[in-house]
């Protein structure tokens, strides 16, 4: 009789446990089934923003543009830009070994969130959202072909990434920051122009990030 009421609360317990992960709501739950997303991964995603999930837009491949009647295959939810970042690089490679890419989001109307796709290779991240820096002649495949050649060189993450901004996270620093910094400053000028202001104050910021963020105003 005992070993049956011992099983019958530890049946208990794990159910309550259950239903404490799962805090996705009922549309949260519809959504993730139709795009076919691990539940408790996004669960735990919304135990720490504390914010209801939306499907990710699709972008206009030409222009870059998000559209507001038509989907991609993913979810993006609002938080803060310290929050995002801080829940990108806590979660980043827990997602990725399941086959998804986490990163920053920055939505139409400016306001910041953290975004799931499926993927392994930071770089699709920057091919959903087709970012560029179109006044500077650099278009999507261009800046994913220098994030490319950066990657293989040093390894890096995509930390975040807008229509013409992207954040990137280093696993190793380049071993001659002052020619690196050169060739950051000719790819996008508006890193010193209109950012750090020097070189040599771009080579301070990216020994301090540990990484780049780069925009074409």
């Amino acid at each position: 009789m005992k070993q049956k009421l011992l099983l019958a609360a530890i049946g208990i317990s794990l159910l309550f446990g259950c239903s404490q992960k799962n805090n996705l709501t009922s549309s949260e739950t519809e959504l993730v089934k139709k795009i076919n997303f691990n539940a408790d991964l996004i669960s735990e995603l919304k135990e720490l923003t504390k914010s209801d999930f939306k499907q990710l837009p699709a972008i206009d491949g030409e222009t870059g543009e998000m559209y507001t009647d038509k989907f991609y295959d993913g979810i993006y939810t609002e938080a803060t830009e310290d929050q995002a970042v801080e829940y990108v690089k806590k979660l980043k490679n827990k997602f990725r070994e399941s086959g998804y890419l986490i990163f920053e989001f920055e939505s139409n109307d400016d306001k910041k969130g953290v975004a799931v796709i499926k993927g392994t290779n930071d770089l699709d991240i920057l091919r959903y959202r087709r970012t560029d820096g179109i006044n500077y002649d650099v278009d999507n495949t261009a800046l994913v072909e220098k994030i490319s050649e950066w990657k293989t060189k040093y390894g890096l993450i995509v930390i975040g990434c807008s229509r013409d901004w992207v954040h990137i996270e280093f696993d190793k620093l380049p071993s001659d920051l002052d020619a690196f910094s050169k060739e950051v400053y000719a790819f996008c000028p508006d890193s010193v122009d209109q950012g750090v202001g020097s070189l040599s104050n771009l080579k301070a910021a990216i020994k301090e990030m540990n990484g780049l963020w780069l925009w074409w105003d």
